[in-house]
């Protein structure tokens, strides 16, 4: 009888088995980058849809009001400067809230307001309405996806990644004075006609990344303390730049903001300079400093997690996306050093020394022609 072969599957051997994992390894590290990519490039035009809403709710609040939304003291809340409120206090972002189809938190904030003793830190519920504050319920508008530190804790004061253009020259809350849009109601409601560089030219909102207390120590985010006198007085931006390391953390022995009101965009409905308005002085994705008084003299610089710069929206409605390497002019100077009264360095209403970036950040600094 003749006999057959033997029958029978033959098995991969140690040697293929493992050069087919090695390669479903190399797939698998080539495909991640292009799935983070991905999407990241999703967040970043959703960040950028947020602040084309954020642009035609100021137009829309301007077309109803004949100005612009207040830095501080709102012009429109000015009725309620009684019974114990600081309606100076309250940011641009309330007014704006019926314009973002957040009518009814709109409502209920002027309710509160009509009840008296209201500031926005308040967490609790003097008048026993029942109803959470405003501004400890998270508004998506407010926060770029992007920024993972913008979903705070239930019960804490909510945060904002967007913020309204003081200028190039820092200043105070409370300030009469302003170089940016970003005006106090007390003294100045800033119509276009009052944007003289034009409103292609000028910048409304942009991004900073929100303080994270687990890591006060990231540049992005984080204030660096550097001392010296009130924010603007012999303030130069090159000081605040020497505190970045290149790891994207202060450099070692920065001192830093570490307490609940040194955290940056961690209170949307607060008008303070920590939380809702930014400096054209340091290029974006610069440290953000103070040097003096933390919470009013915080000179925050536009930041973001998007790779290379920030998204802003202009007084014409219109997104940029602005690159880190902008032309900010000179870093050494202040503008103290060409303002004729040297005391009062706010009171300078020429063109900006810090560049193309500066002058994006001025409403009447003659810079009709600043482009990227």
């Amino acid at each position: 009888m003749k006999l057959g072969k033997m029958g029978g599957k033959r098995g991969f051997t140690l040697v293929e088995l493992l050069v087919v994992i090695a390669i479903i390894g190399i797939l698998i590290g080539l495909l991640l980058p292009a799935v983070q990519a991905a999407r990241e490039a999703a967040r970043r035009m959703q960040c950028t849809n947020q602040l084309k809403q954020l642009g035609l709710a100021a137009q829309n609040f301007h077309d109803i009001n004949d100005y612009l939304p207040n830095r501080s003291a709102q012009y429109l809340l000015r009725t309620y400067n009684r019974d114990g409120n600081s309606f100076e206090r309250f940011s641009w972002m309330p007014v704006i809230l019926p314009y973002i189809e957040q009518n009814a938190m709109y409502q209920q904030f002027i309710s509160e307001l009509d009840k008296g003793s209201m500031t926005p830190w308040t967490t609790d519920d003097p008048h026993g309405s029942g109803q959470r504050r405003v501004w400890l319920n998270t508004i998506n508008a407010f926060l770029c996806p992007s920024d993972g530190a913008g979903k705070r804790a239930e019960g804490d004061l909510k945060a904002t990644s967007y913020r309204i253009n003081s200028g190039d020259i820092a200043m105070s809350w409370e300030w009469d004075e302003c170089r940016g849009v970003a005006s106090d109601g007390n003294k100045l409601n800033l119509n276009y006609a009052g944007i003289t560089d034009g409103t292609s030219n000028t910048i409304f909102a942009s991004e900073a990344c929100i303080g994270s207390s687990s890591n006060t120590n990231k540049v992005k985010g984080g204030i660096a303390l550097i001392g010296g006198n009130h924010g603007n007085i012999n303030f130069r931006p090159v000081n605040c730049a020497a505190v970045r390391g290149s790891d994207g953390q202060f450099v070692s022995g920065t001192s830093v903001g570490t307490t609940a009101n040194q955290l940056s965009g961690t209170r949307w409905a607060d008008c303070m300079g920590v939380y809702t308005f930014f400096f054209t002085m340091l290029p974006p994705n610069s440290p953000s400093c103070a040097a003096g008084g933390l919470e009013d003299w915080a000179i925050v610089s536009a930041s973001s997690y998007h790779s290379g710069g920030v998204n802003a929206v202009l007084c014409d409605g219109s997104v940029r996306f602005i690159s880190e390497t902008v032309d900010a002019g000179d870093q050494s100077a202040n503008a103290q050093d060409v303002c004729p009264n040297k005391d009062r360095p706010q009171d300078y209403a020429g063109k900006s020394v810090y560049g193309v970036w500066g002058a994006m950040g001025t409403i009447f600094g003659g810079e009709t022609d600043a482009t990227l």
